[in-house]
């Protein structure tokens, strides 16, 4: 396994193991990629115990509010696509605790993902916190794990559910 820096990034893309929709050059490092707030929110509505959807492009409204002690669910701009040698790691960008928020997300992208990343953002401080639309929220680091792939036989085990929901993702499907 190993770490993919920005030229691999961009060889894998060109060769199909690794695809980024959105890729903005400029968000790209020699050790990871920044992404960024997506065009879709749902903020957490506690009178009515609901998500309140919000789209953030198209509208006139390019900033999202999270409230005093808010959460929301988001994604991510970009669009990303792993082959089956290809797992990424991610997590949120230094700013966001500066600024009282907590990136939630799984720790990974699994081999053969295909779509956008879901997180959810949490605002721990007592005002509310503004975010622009297609601001960095995070950074994303790619590895080839050809030598450790495929993974290990999971039938039978909790994670064959999970796993199995993902399986139609082995096909080549196109970003549209």
């Amino acid at each position: 396994m190993f770490l993919l820096n920005d030229n691999l990034i961009l060889d894998y893309k060109k060769e199909g193991l690794l695809d980024i929709e959105g890729l903005d050059l400029d968000l790209l490092h020699p050790t990871y990629y920044y992404f960024r707030l997506g065009k879709w929110a749902k903020i957490w509505d506690e009178k009515q115990r609901d998500y309140q959807p919000i789209e953030l492009e198209g509208t006139g409204k390019n900033v999202l509010t999270i409230p005093a002690r808010g959460y929301c669910l988001v994604q991510s701009l970009e669009r990303f696509k792993c082959s089956s040698k290809v797992l990424a790691i991610f997590g949120q960008i230094s700013a966001l605790p500066r600024r009282g928020l907590r990136l939630n997300h799984s720790p990974s992208i699994d081999p053969n993902f295909t779509g956008y990343l879901e997180l959810g953002l949490e605002n721990l401080l007592e005002h509310p916190v503004e975010l622009e639309y297609k601001e960095n929220i995070g950074k994303i680091m790619f590895f080839n794990i050809s030598e450790t792939f495929p993974v290990r036989e999971i039938q039978g085990t909790i994670s064959e559910k999970e796993y199995k929901r993902r399986e139609h993702l082995r096909s080549p499907e196109p970003i549209l």
